[in-house]
């Protein structure tokens, strides 16, 4: 398989790695405009820098949309009729990709950061057959395959911008622990490791038909020290923080559809 990379940030190079840890014969070229990141994740897993956009290969299997969504506009790059592509380029629906290159076959992908380490939660839309492409994409983790563009949008607020709430949690738990702790080399390993197993409780909740709200229930005695954190979750209305967050997240997906 031979795949060329438009883009190298964050999401790009978590592909990109992905990829050639589970498929190792993978051959890969990468373009940036600055070309500093792609000559570095090219060194990083063995593939192809590629200095300017016109020396990128036409004749690659799949190519990768892996920049900002709002450089789409200054993207100019004369794709062969017949070339498939994968855009990972939030809110940007198909239909605007294939008036902008004249092709056919695009899919989307909206992984999220874990898939560098084969743990991603990668949701994926496609009007036509694409091989043995899914499995490379499953290599990064579970492949959820969306009925439609509209699900797709909507859902990638929660597994796209999740692994960054999910950290800003993590920053909130390492802070009042050493608040009410004092420091400790330990604190952070101990946070992850929380976080780690209570993310394996609620693998075997879904294989065992138990909702988080049980796995919740669980953990809670009735006055005691779990209860006395959730009041204050609860006063604190973190539901409605949590509803307004996602909310503001898909409706900016919606406006960069949009052009806005």
């Amino acid at each position: 398989m031979r795949i060329g990379f438009f883009g190298c940030g964050n999401m790009g190079a978590a592909l990109a790695e992905g990829f050639k840890k589970n498929h190792p014969g993978v051959e890969m070229y990468f373009f940036t405009p600055s070309k500093t990141k792609a000559q570095q994740l090219a060194e990083k897993t063995g593939g192809h820098f590629v200095s300017f956009l016109v020396d990128m290969p036409k004749d690659l299997d799949w190519y990768v949309l892996g920049f900002k969504p709002q450089s789409l506009s200054e993207f100019t790059f004369q794709f062969n009729e017949n070339a498939k592509i994968l855009s990972v380029l939030a809110g940007t629906g198909i239909d605007t990709l294939e008036k902008k290159f004249q092709v056919k076959n695009i899919a989307r992908l909206m992984p999220n950061t874990p898939s560098s380490l084969g743990m991603g939660a990668n949701l994926f839309y496609a009007g036509f057959e694409t091989g043995e492409f899914k499995d490379y994409l499953r290599a990064l983790g579970k492949l959820f395959t969306m009925k439609s563009e509209a699900e797709l949008d909507a859902i990638t607020a929660f597994s796209g911008s999740g692994p960054a709430l999910i950290f800003e949690y993590a920053r909130l738990f390492e802070k009042h622990l050493t608040a009410i702790a004092g420091s400790n080399p330990e604190c952070r390993e101990i946070i992850t490791q929380t976080f780690l197993g209570s993310a394996k409780l609620m693998e075997s909740a879904i294989a065992q038909g138990v909702s988080f709200e049980t796995l919740r229930e669980q953990v809670t005695s009735k006055k005691g020290v779990t209860f006395e954190a959730l009041q204050i979750l609860e006063k604190n209305n973190l539901e409605n923080i949590m509803g307004g967050a996602f909310t503001a997240a898909y409706k900016r997906t919606l406006e960069i559809k949009k052009g806005i």
